[in-house]
């Protein structure tokens, strides 16, 4: 992690790095500083294509490769926040280099070296506006870029329609009309070739929020959150704009040896025994990619409403969009790829630069558990935990009609709950085998534990 000014809180960690301080470790180092415009370039079939303006600096030790469409490669994201939940609805592809000013600005360093062109020089400002970075022919698919390494390989500099490569959202996706709440936000992430080699890689993403308006236009309002990824407004912003929400907290997860996932989440009490439990997991920099996501929930504990959401890729771009499947197994809800990467090395998979949401509903309370995230790509690991918070065990009581007895007739009024008589059954679900069902299965584990087997 590279170090500025770094403010913890209990159940969050936020990341705000001042300008002007010095980088975890020598060479290089790109950060978006400032979102200082934004470009709405109108809708075809239904979606609304965007692109940011960047400024951008490099608060390094070293000067910055700046190579004409290469290095560094910036991806620019849109997000919503509304009924609780903050969810990515839509991406670009990364804006390319072309050549870099070398200004000198306090929002940088005090000094800039003034060096220009194909680097960025130590300590200096370069500004592109929206429209700039925009065009398409600079616009690269993440594909081509490795976020764990920094490499960059060829790609097709073609142009499209009005949303070809840019941020594209669809129309049911923003607007007061179907969110009239929401809270909106944008966001920058770099990928440097000679910044992530040097181990500068997981300050480079930025977001700030903005307003949408008449046709969709965006409008920044606020101060940028430089150096934080927009998974971070969750919390900060999860009360109304700039009203924390306590209840949304926040983590790091390294892979070892390869790049950091940042997580989210959130119970809510829904009331009458409902919970809701929302989880959010943001790739900063993993080449390896998130290809999993499973939450311990035991045996017993009635599940419904399972829910995922990811942001498409578009353009040409070659990942998969098929959603990932879901399932409740004897032990946790488990949400994974739809094609492993032995099978499909471009199925859907929590590639660099993106956010994806993972949600289910469940009639116990929350208690904590470790939630793991597998990786998609082979490494060891092959997965790693996070604290989060999953449901709590429900009582094993075979007493199921409440009447001080543990006999036949507990059995009988499963039977019965199956069936849909509740009469005579006083817990919250029949379902007690945890399998997401009411059957035979679950009087046949009612028999059991009335002989005497252990829940």
């Amino acid at each position: 992690m590279k170090m500025g000014v770094v403010g913890i809180s209990i159940g969050a960690l936020s990341l705000g790095l001042a300008a002007g301080s010095a980088s975890a470790f020598p060479g290089p180092d790109v950060i978006l500083r400032d979102i200082q415009s934004v470009s709405n370039h109108g809708a075809v079939g239904g979606i609304y294509g965007y692109s940011i303006g960047s400024h951008t600096c490099n608060i390094g030790t070293g000067n910055l490769h700046w190579t004409n469409n290469g290095s560094p490669g910036l991806a620019m994201n849109a997000y919503r926040l509304s009924g609780g939940r903050l969810v990515q609805i839509g991406l670009s592809n990364a804006k390319t280099a072309c050549c870099a000013g070398a200004q000198t600005s306090a929002i940088c360093a005090p000094t800039c070296n003034g060096v220009g062109g194909s680097q960025l020089g130590v300590g200096c400002l370069d500004v592109y506006s929206s429209g700039w970075n925009a065009g398409q022919g600079r616009l690269a698919p993440r594909s081509a870029i490795n976020a764990w390494t920094g490499a960059f390989t060829g790609y097709s500099q073609t142009s499209g329609n009005a949303i070809y490569r840019r941020i594209q959202v669809p129309t049911a996706e923003i607007g007061t009309a179907n969110f009239p709440t929401a809270l909106y936000f944008v966001e920058g992430v770099y990928v440097g070739d000679d910044d992530a080699p040097n181990g500068n890689r997981n300050n480079n993403a930025s977001y700030r929020r903005v307003t949408v308006g008449a046709g969709n236009a965006m409008t920044l309002t606020g101060t940028v959150a430089h150096t934080q990824p927009a998974i971070l407004a969750w919390r900060a912003n999860g009360g109304g704009a700039g009203i924390v929400d306590t209840s949304v907290v926040d983590g790091i997860v390294d892979v070892p040896s390869e790049g950091r996932f940042h997580t989210a989440y959130k119970v809510t009490n829904l009331g009458g025994g409902q919970y809701r439990y929302d989880f959010a997991v943001y790739n900063l920099s993993s080449d390896r990619s998130g290809g999993s996501l499973s939450i311990p929930v035991p045996a017993g504990v009635a599940v419904t409403n399972i829910g995922f959401s990811a942001p498409l890729y578009h353009s040409g771009e070659v990942f998969s969009n098929t959603v990932w499947t879901s399932q409740r197994t004897a032990n946790a809800v488990v949400w994974n790829s739809p094609e492993p990467f032995a099978t499909n090395a471009n199925s859907n998979a929590l590639r660099w630069g993106t956010m994806y949401n993972f949600w289910f509903e469940a009639n116990q309370a929350p208690t904590a558990a470790n939630a793991t995230l597998g990786l998609f790509k082979p490494h060891t690991p092959q997965s790693v935990t996070f604290p989060a918070q999953g449901p709590s065990a429900p009582p094993c009581d075979p007493d199921v009609n409440c009447d001080g007895a543990i006999n036949g007739f507990d059995i009988q009024a499963t039977e019965e709950a199956v069936n849909g008589d509740l009469s005579n059954f006083c817990q919250s679900s029949a379902d007690l085998n945890g399998d997401g069902a009411e059957n035979g299965f679950d009087i046949e584990t009612e028999e059991q534990r009335v002989n005497g087997a252990p829940c």
